[in-house]
């Protein structure tokens, strides 16, 4: 079942994996362990654009990683749920604390560890590259990857069915970010 423009429209929470959703899934490791992964840029414009169009944006991870914590607090998102083995209780807590209804959330997974989370969302998505299971389990299955679009595709999605314009929403965090001294996404 597609989803429509009004339950876009309705979004209040916004949710997503992060390897294989916010990244391409690649991790460079060293000696000291998790060395660095790899973000796409308008990904993370289309998760500032939602905070700025005030949907609270929620990252929840099975890892604990200081360069998944050191983009989300660039970022400036509303919540951080690292080393969340239940993402869906993880995310339950999320709706509760937000104030949103399963149909007022979104959950972006890829993998079958996210099952519980994309059951639990009324919105659920994945990233066209993600593995099969998660294709299946979702309402909504992305154009593009993981890593390279998926998350700003469905970000420009709940933001047009909202009626707001990207342009407007980028100058109000500008203008917020000339305030505090904020950096590029």
């Amino acid at each position: 079942m597609s989803v429509t423009p009004e339950e876009w429209a309705a979004v209040k929470l916004f949710a997503t994996d992060v390897d294989g959703v916010l990244t391409d899934g690649t991790v460079l490791y060293g000696q000291q362990g998790e060395l660095a992964k790899r973000f796409f840029i308008r990904d993370g414009m289309g998760l500032r654009l939602l905070e700025a169009a005030g949907v609270r944006v929620a990252v929840i991870t099975s890892e604990d990683s200081p360069v998944v914590s050191s983009r989300v607090k660039r970022l400036m998102l509303s919540a951080y749920k690292p080393g969340m083995k239940r993402k869906g209780e993880a995310l339950s807590a999320l709706m509760r604390e937000f104030g949103a209804s399963a149909a007022e959330t979104v959950f972006v997974g890829d993998d079958v560890n996210d099952s519980e989370a994309l059951e639990i969302a009324g919105i659920s998505c994945a990233p066209a590259d993600a593995t099969e299971f998660a294709r299946d389990s979702s309402r909504h299955v992305c154009s593009l990857p993981g890593g390279l679009g998926a998350v700003r595709e469905i970000a420009d999605l709940i933001i047009a069915a909202k009626g707001l314009n990207p342009d407007q929403l980028w100058r109000g965090i500008h203008k917020q970010a000339e305030s505090h001294d904020v950096g590029s996404v």
